[in-house]
């Protein structure tokens, strides 16, 4: 596999959930912790990005910032490719701290559709495209730059603007994709 690194974005408020959404309790563990889990078991350099150190207390991975300027993911997108050049990556996965159920093919997928495309690869399941859940390939990094200081913000529309690749996973339920956003969405999946 290429030089590819994970970034686990968890810089979000979190207010839909009270704020503190990487270390709510899921199934007894904090949420982060499974997508934690699963980072480690690829072996392959991580960092989690953050808007304030404070959001996660127990830190298995060198937290970065979100870039500053900018609101939403796309500032740890953009945080994610400012590590990825410093540390060489061809590519680089993005995951949300949110999403306990990730399949473990997530990163071989992902980067497979990438690299035959030479383009973004977005994670697709139940009819839903999941644009945290995306591998970028150095490649995109300056057209995703280009795309936030034209004051665009949307994870989604740089995405397009990359030309990004669809990666089908098959449907199911509960959705592997699922990111918890409520405590109505945490109390659903906890069964």
């Amino acid at each position: 596999m290429d030089r590819v690194g994970v970034v686990i974005l968890a810089g979000g408020f979190g207010t839909r959930m009270g704020g503190g959404k990487p270390e709510r309790l899921f199934r007894g563990r904090r949420l982060i912790d499974p997508v934690i889990d699963l980072v480690n078991a690829w072996h392959v350099p991580a960092v989690m990005c953050v808007r304030e150190p404070a959001q996660v207390k127990q830190k298995a991975y060198q937290c970065i910032l979100d870039r500053p300027d900018i609101e939403g993911p796309l500032a740890g997108l953009l945080a994610a490719f400012d590590w990825a050049c410093g540390e060489n990556l061809e590519r680089i996965l993005t995951l949300p701290c949110d999403t306990p159920l990730l399949p473990a093919d997530v990163l071989e997928k992902l980067c497979g559709a990438s690299k035959a495309g030479k383009r973004p690869a977005v994670a697709v399941s139940n009819g839903r495209r999941h644009p945290v859940c995306a591998v970028w390939p150095a490649e995109s990094f300056g057209r995703v730059e280009a795309y936030a200081a034209a004051g665009r913000r949307s994870l989604v529309g740089a995405l397009e603007a990359c030309g990004a690749v669809d990666v089908e996973w098959p449907e199911g339920e509960p959705d592997l994709f699922v990111n918890i956003n409520t405590p109505d969405d945490l109390a659903r999946l906890e069964n």
